[in-house]
């Protein structure tokens, strides 16, 4: 049973990756915190956006970042854009 658990937990650590610096750290704390899981639906080529960034970022920082992470951060500008200005 023990040994269950461990390849459980190994799969589990193996899914979300284990963080390379605290930075990563930093990032994926972030999507924990009070984040909700939806389906949406995106073009073939926002995938493939999504994954160039990824790439690129990984080849500048060494870090991959999470796509979560990358559609976070573009609903925020989408959001920042509509946002009315006081």
């Amino acid at each position: 049973m023990l040994k269950r658990n461990s390849t459980r937990q190994a799969k589990s650590h193996k899914k979300k990756g284990s963080p390379a610096t605290s930075k990563e750290s930093v990032t994926e704390a972030s999507l924990d915190k009070q984040s909700v899981k939806v389906t949406l639906y995106v073009r073939p080529d926002q995938i493939i956006g999504i994954e160039t960034i990824q790439l690129q970022e990984r080849k500048r920082t060494g870090i991959r970042p999470d796509k979560s992470a990358l559609v976070q951060e573009a609903l925020d500008l989408l959001i920042s854009k509509y946002e009315p200005h006081h």
